[in-house]
């Protein structure tokens, strides 16, 4: 094992457990607006605006002397605030995807606009609906007899569908996905008939319909408001919905198809499409009532349109929908273990966002990344112990090269997202293409030695993702590869003095909370003569610290 190898175990090793957590405190919901008098939104401080870029964006980024505060930078966020900021987000011009075939390939495009984008925080929250309402770009067919690719057309249309609908509404966004020719096939939800070509009855493909309840909307247990789990008389979970559930959705969706044709005659398919929603085709649909939740019945005789629109409403309206879906964005953008209060403080904005809308993203985006315990230079004391979640490979990567001003050369020659991406898929997050419809990782995913706490991101965390973390990090900053693939990364803001690079690591990486043992580490390294000369020091304490537990575990 190289030293590099073994200084990575070592300091992930710890990760779920650290040394010295500050001691137990008040209920942060006793702190009410209290915490939030002691540091308003308007006015955060320099930790404040790192810790809230951290959440919002693909990793904060100093403003470098630029004459315009960038959108992104920690500059700005401490002179407008954080209200101010996630209003400015909101409009920030969208970054899109290209499927033709000229492009970049898509996890190229991805680590590009996440790099280099303006609308950071658009990006992150469709990033953290991917996972939610999960296609893989390795589950669309290639058509070796077209001249596009299939898989890349199709995924780049789903992506750009998730940054469009990103802060709009949750019933809206499950519609738009429901219909989208990509999700129809990866989950078989395009050409589902409900009757052969002789005219039969046939039981509908079930797929869709059960990963629609099951991953994208309810969950498998019924949940309190708070995200807590609703438990029977006898201490059991209660299942959200039942077999018979899924085939009566199964059957209220069938009769959908790819669109740019007319439907296709009982017991036939359209082929393939990806320039436009897919189309509800009577003919092929089961226009017989089916009881959904809560006892709630479809209209018998009525057609395809109609019934997808009476089970995505029945969905929609379910009380277990709001905590499964608002539990797992604040998971995306902030903490693994929210505490209870937390998740039930944002459902009650997706159930009303003040103006008596149910499912307004953007009011819920806001609430999550405002919420006192977002909020502040460092996590509540009383959660401070089990808060925060480890960075996963692709915000791992973005947030180190954002901290190194790293400049993306796109030139024709030049493949930098791809470099991005490959060391993404060596850490175990191949974008976009996970491996399941479980995502890259589940969100039940417990800590390791985390009697009971959550830790969805360790699922893909072992031996090899471990050291391959190292090695993303030694040959960002060792290696002449990136800068050959377009990665040039900048350590002139970066101070040479082993004293102020310290504290400038402290300051910056970790948002002042570098304890005094990773101090005297990095300082101890720095200083030793085999360290080597300037430029070489300011890259090993920036090893150093990217790969401690305070840095992989990000609060």
């Amino acid at each position: 094992m190289t030293r590099r190898y073994a200084l990575a175990l070592a300091v992930l090793a710890s990760a779920c457990a650290p040394e010295g957590a500050p001691p137990e405190q008040p209920d942060p919901q006793q702190l009410g607006e209290e915490a939030q008098a002691i540091e308003p939104l308007d006015t955060p401080s320099e930790e404040n605006a790192i810790r809230f870029l951290e959440q919002a964006t693909f990793g904060p980024r100093l403003a470098n002397g630029a004459t315009t505060l960038p959108l992104d930078s920690v500059e700005r966020v401490v002179s407008v605030g954080i209200t101010q900021s996630i209003s400015d987000q909101f409009s920030a011009p969208r970054s899109l995807f290209d499927g033709t075939s000229a492009s970049k390939d898509l996890g190229s495009q991805f680590f590009v606009n996440a790099v280099t984008g303006q609308d950071q925080l658009r990006q992150r929250v469709a990033f953290a609906l991917s996972q939610v309402l999960v296609i893989s770009q390795s589950g669309i067919p290639e058509n070796t007899s077209t001249p596009e690719s299939e898989p890349k057309v199709a995924m780049a249309g789903y992506l750009n569908l998730l940054s469009s609908r990103a802060f709009g509404n949750f019933r809206t966004l499950l519609d738009a996905v429901t219909k989208d020719p990509a999700m129809g096939t990866y989950l078989d939800m395009a050409n589902n008939k409900a009757f052969n070509t002789k005219g039969e009855p046939i039981e509908p493909n079930e797929n869709y319909a059960r990963e629609l309840l099951q991953l994208f909307t309810l969950g498998l247990h019924k949940l309190n408001e708070d995200g807590t789990q609703q438990l029977d008389g006898e201490g059991a979970p209660i299942p959200a919905y039942t077999e018979a559930h899924v085939q009566a959705f199964a059957h209220a969706l069938s009769g959908w198809t790819y669109g740019g044709a007319a439907c296709p005659t009982v017991g036939r398919s359209n082929p393939a499409s990806y320039a436009q929603p897919m189309i509800g085709c009577d003919v092929n649909h089961d226009s017989s009532s089916q009881v959904l939740l809560r006892g709630v019945s479809t209209t018998n005789g009525a057609g395809a349109a109609q019934h997808l629109k009476e089970a995505l409403d029945n969905i929609f309206a379910d009380p277990n929908l709001p905590p499964f879906i608002c539990k797992q964005l604040i998971q995306h953008l902030v903490t693994s273990n929210p505490s209870p209060a937390y998740v039930q403080r944002v459902v009650n904005v997706f159930k009303n966002n003040g103006s008596g809308v149910r499912g307004d993203l953007r009011a819920v985006v806001r609430a999550i990344l405002e919420d006192n315990e977002a909020r502040g230079p460092q996590p509540p004391l009383s959660l401070y112990a089990t808060y925060g979640h480890l960075r996963p490979p692709a915000l791992f990567i973005t947030s180190v090269v954002r901290w190194l001003n790293v400049q993306l050369d796109t030139s024709a020659d030049k493949d930098p997202g791809a470099k991005l991406n490959s060391w993404s898929r060596a850490l175990g997050q191949y974008v976009p293409r996970p491996p399941s419809v479980f995502s890259y990782y589940p969100p039940n995913t417990p800590a390791p030695g985390g009697n009971g706490l959550l830790g969805p991101e360790f699922a893909i965390l072992d031996t090899a993702t471990v050291a391959a973390r190292a090695n993303f990090v030694h040959e960002l900053l060792y290696s002449t590869a990136p800068a050959t693939a377009g990665v040039v990364i900048d350590l002139s803001t970066v101070p040479a003095d082993p004293d102020d690079l310290v504290l400038w690591l402290g300051r910056y990486l970790l948002h002042d909370t570098m304890s005094s043992d990773l101090q005297l580490v990095v300082y101890n390294a720095i200083t030793d003569p085999r360290a080597g000369d300037t430029t070489r020091r300011k890259k090993l304490g920036f090893f150093l610290t990217s790969l401690s537990p305070e840095f992989q575990i990000q609060r």
